[in-house]
């Protein structure tokens, strides 16, 4: 079959095409979300940080008894060849791996092998004018799994805790929702890392927070400590958005994405200005240079 014609989906060890590729409905990925999962992202045909990414989803993996059937180099490979057989250079990938099938309940010694699935749809990034103007935020009620209950560094594909936090900041008509931890600290966005910026120093939510180490959260300040800028990993108070002269997301999909307005916090029903309102200078700065970067 001519793979140009169709859309393309890695199933298991093969390519198929996408209307042909079916899970059991016995599977514990579709049944409970017993699995673990890696958003990834290409830049004119090349997939940035893919060797990262697969690693924490073996990592992932490890932390919850799940062997994964391949080598790291393997899934390498078939992240390639998806993107290939689909002739896309700018993309969002997905890696996904369940526990596989068994008969109900939560018993999983007599499951059959994982499944493992891969695929890829067009992605040419957000619309340029969020970037721009920058989006509204909200803290939502919804408060993020304690870490005692749930390692945040596991990427589970029970999303419930942050689909819960998005459908308040959906209800609130704001681009995304921050989650507080159980102590009422700044913990992460629904699908995001939080920045702050204050006095020319990066503040951001440290793991001891409860926080999904994201990678381009990494990339970030990475990039900052080689461009001199100073980043403080801690825990930081709510109030201290409105105390933040820029904010700003990160995530695979998002990049950078400033954040102007928040509600919550006791804020007027329009919310409250992060600064001056507008996206600031150090994170255009930021932003370019990630762009940079993933395209080099």
């Amino acid at each position: 079959m001519d793979k140009v014609k169709g859309k393309w989906v890695y199933l298991n060890g093969r390519l198929v095409p996408e209307q042909e590729a079916m899970v059991s409905v016995y599977d514990r990925g579709f049944l409970y979300g017993d699995g673990v999962f890696e958003t990834l992202r290409a830049y004119q045909g090349k997939i940035f940080k893919a060797r990262e990414h697969v690693l924490r989803l073996f990592q992932s993996a490890n932390a919850i008894s799940l062997t994964i059937p391949y080598a790291p180099d393997e899934i390498m490979k078939m992240l390639s060849a998806t993107l290939e057989a689909n002739r896309l250079k700018e993309a969002r990938l997905r890696i996904t791996l369940s526990r596989g099938s068994n008969e109900m309940g939560l018993e999983s010694r007599h499951s059959s092998p994982p499944t493992v699935v891969v695929m890829a749809k067009a992605f040419s990034g957000n619309a340029e004018s969020l970037y721009q103007k920058g989006v509204k935020i909200a803290i939502v009620k919804t408060r993020k799994v304690p870490v005692a209950a749930l390692d945040p560094r596991v990427k589970s594909l029970n999303y419930l805790n942050s689909i819960l936090a998005k459908l308040e900041a959906q209800a609130c008509g704001v681009f995304e929702g921050i989650l507080l931890n159980q102590d009422g600290y700044l913990c992460e966005g629904t699908v995001s890392n939080l920045f702050l910026v204050r006095q020319g120093e990066l503040l951001t939510p440290s793991t001891s927070c409860g926080i999904l180490e994201g990678m381009t959260r990494q990339t970030v300040i990475e990039l900052a400590y080689n461009a001199g800028i100073p980043v403080k990993e801690d825990k930081y108070s709510p109030d201290e958005i409105l105390k933040a002269e820029e904010a700003f997301l990160t995530s695979t999909l998002m990049e950078l994405m400033p954040a102007i307005r928040i509600r919550g916090l006791g804020t007027q029903q329009g919310g409250h200005s992060i600064g001056k309102g507008k996206v600031g200078p150090l994170t255009r700065r930021l932003l370019e240079a990630y762009r940079k970067t993933v395209t080099t």
